[in-house]
Parts: structure tokens; sequence; C-alpha cells
């Protein structure tokens, strides 16, 4: 008996023993998990760009569950005050896009020290990389994607007139002027050559030249080096001579485009840029012949690029905001984003080997290695 309830007593005691346990697992519940950082992201786009743009930051936020990427776009006409008047509150998005960040340093984050990759600044084009560089040597963004300015040339207009495109890449303007010309003879057509009314397409002519509006290191003017001298009173005579036609360049200031006789085929030479390739493989569909070539080469390469950079500013997430910054910086990122946009990389790498464009992939490369020169 004695022995049956000292039996029962151990019993007892282990279902105790056992609740007590149990109730003590109970208690110990996980932590809930940490909610992610967020990072506040703006942009402008060009078109193309967005849809882009937009499935990397999905892409990003998927393999990224610790940080949440709020991504909003704001008209470029608003972008610059937007950003100064939310950074002077101390209320900056925490990376956005812009054309130019020099406005911005007072206020951006030197991402130098939550990189990764401590070599990622010197994977991008080293004159783009200076305009994100502060007086000290901070790194405040990389540049993303560039545009070019060069030549197209209706191919079956040469053909029509049985005179043959350049073997050589390169050709000075003097030359492409004079077959422009022999062309627009022997076709017919109204024009032979000309260029978007525009400072930027002036400039990428002078470049040839060795030229330009800009000293090197963007701080001076040399409109009076004799190798500007020589560029413009060239691009001048061309306008005197009737090769370029007056109503593009005479008249007035603002920005006129050429792009609609060069669609119409009335057009031989056009000095325009590569943001005119997608259009160009809409517009003019199978009606004529036409392709991008090298900018001229005088004294060195022409051309003038322009770009679009990413910039961090100081805030509450730097190593998220940085890591995403790597991440869209990063050679796959930057292939996906520039093959879709049809925009032109900044990264070294991409540069040497080339981009596989979805359309007109020839031509995005033509400007691809402009850009390399």
């Amino acid at each position: 008996m004695k022995r049956t309830i000292g039996i029962l007593t151990v019993l007892l005691l282990g279902l105790s023993m056992a609740t007590v346990f149990a109730a003590g697992k109970q208690e110990a519940k996980p932590a809930p998990a940490t909610a992610p950082t967020t990072v506040r992201f703006v942009w402008f786009t060009d078109g193309p760009d967005k849809p882009a743009i937009e499935g990397l930051v999905a892409k990003f936020n998927q393999g990224n569950p610790d940080i949440k990427v709020e991504f909003s776009i704001v008209p470029f006409a608003e972008l610059n005050q937007l950003l100064t008047t939310q950074a002077a509150a101390g209320q900056a998005p925490d990376m956005a896009r812009v054309t130019e960040p020099y406005r911005f340093f007072q206020y951006l984050l030197d991402i130098r020290p939550n990189l990764k990759n401590a070599n990622f600044p010197k994977e991008f084009m080293d004159e783009p990389m200076k305009l994100v560089t502060g007086a000290n040597g901070e790194i405040y963004g990389i540049p993303h994607d560039l545009t070019m300015n060069g030549p197209f040339v209706n191919v079956s207009l040469f053909k029509k007139a049985g005179v043959a495109l350049p073997a050589s890449d390169k050709v000075t303007w003097e030359e492409w002027m004079k077959l422009a010309k022999e062309v627009k003879e022997k076709t017919g057509v109204p024009f032979a050559a000309t260029a978007d009314r525009s400072g930027h397409r002036l400039d990428g002519f002078l470049q040839s030249y060795g030229g330009g509006f800009f000293t090197e290191d963007g701080k001076g003017l040399r409109i009076s080096s004799p190798e500007t001298r020589k560029g413009l009173e060239d691009f001048v005579r061309y306008h005197k001579e009737g090769i370029m036609p007056l109503d593009i360049w005479a008249g007035g200031t603002g920005y006129v485009g050429a792009n609609q006789q060069f669609v119409n085929g009335l057009l031989v030479f056009y000095i325009s840029g590569n943001w005119q390739v997608a259009q160009f493989n809409e517009t003019i569909k199978d009606k004529f012949e036409w392709k991008a070539v090298p900018n001229a080469f005088i004294k060195q390469w022409g051309g003038m690029p322009g770009g679009k950079f990413l910039v961090a500013f100081k805030g509450k997430a730097p190593a998220q905001v940085v890591r995403l910054m790597e991440y869209l910086g990063s050679a796959d990122s930057m292939t996906e984003y520039v093959s879709k946009a049809m925009f032109l990389p900044t990264r070294k790498d991409l540069l040497q080997k080339g981009v596989q464009y979805p359309v007109r992939n020839e031509d995005m490369n033509t400007f691809i290695k402009g850009l390399a020169n």
C-alpha cells in the first residue's frame, strides 16, 4: 500500500513538474521579427526607364526582406527644388536620381564607410565619377546611365546614290559633309546634313577638334581656344554653303530637333544621339535602311555624353542605402536596366564588352564604343 502511494506520489509529482515545464515552454515565445528598414528612393523618369527600374527595385525588395524600398517618381521640373527643400528640412529621401549632383553635396552621404566592395567606385567611368566626388575624396554616389550624341546616316540614300559609306571609323566632319552633299545632289532629297539645335549637340561637334565649351576640369570656358574657333568656323561654313539648312539653326535660340526630317527620309546625315534609336526603330520601321555611325575624328573623337546619377542623402539607414546602390550599380543590374531602357552603361567592364540590346544592338553598341574612346 505504501509502495502504491509512493508510486502515485512520484507520478503526481512528475505530472506537476511536466506541467510546470510545459508552461515554461509556452511562456518562452519567440521574439517578434524586426520590422524592415525603410529606404525612400526618389526617381524622375525619361519614359522607357520606368519599367526597368521598377523591376529592379521589386527584385531587391524580394531578395532583401530586412529592407523595404519605397519608390516614388516626381516630375523632373520639380526635382531639384523638391530635393533641396526636403534636404534643408532634414527630410530628404535616402536616395535619388539626379542630373546635377553638385547641387546637393552638403546634404549627401559619403558611401565609402558602408561599401561591401571597397573598389565599387572604381568600377565606373572616371570622368562621370568626378561629378559625385567631394573635395576631400568623399564618394556621394555613382553615374547610373548615360546618353551620347552622335550621327545617323540614311543608308538607303547612300545606296541609291551609288556612294559608298566610309570603311574606316575615323572620318572627319569635312569628309562626312562632302559625302552627304554628294548623296543629296544625286538623290534629290532636300537636306544633306544637320544637327539638332542644341548646345549639347554643338559641343559634341566641337570635341572632335579638341575644343568645346568648357575646360577639361569643367571650371573654365574655352570658347576662344583655337580648336573651338576652328570648329565653330566650320559649323558656320557648312550652313553658308547650304550643306546644313539654316532653318534649323538660324532665327532662334531654343531647342529644335531634326528627327522628323530624318524619319521622313529627307535627310542624309543627322547629328543627334542614342535616345533616338528606340524612336527610329518604331517610326521608321522598314521604310528605309539607317544606322548609327561613330562621331567624327579630327584631333580626337567627337561626341558629348550626358548623365544621370544615383546619390545617397544623409539619413538614418546609411548601410541599407549603400546596399541598394551597390545592387543597382552591379554589372547584372546595370545590364538589365540599360538594355530595357535603351540607355548606355557607366561601368567600365560593360563599356569594354558591350551590352546585348533587344533591338538595334549594333547601333547602341556604336554609341557605347564612343563612350569608351
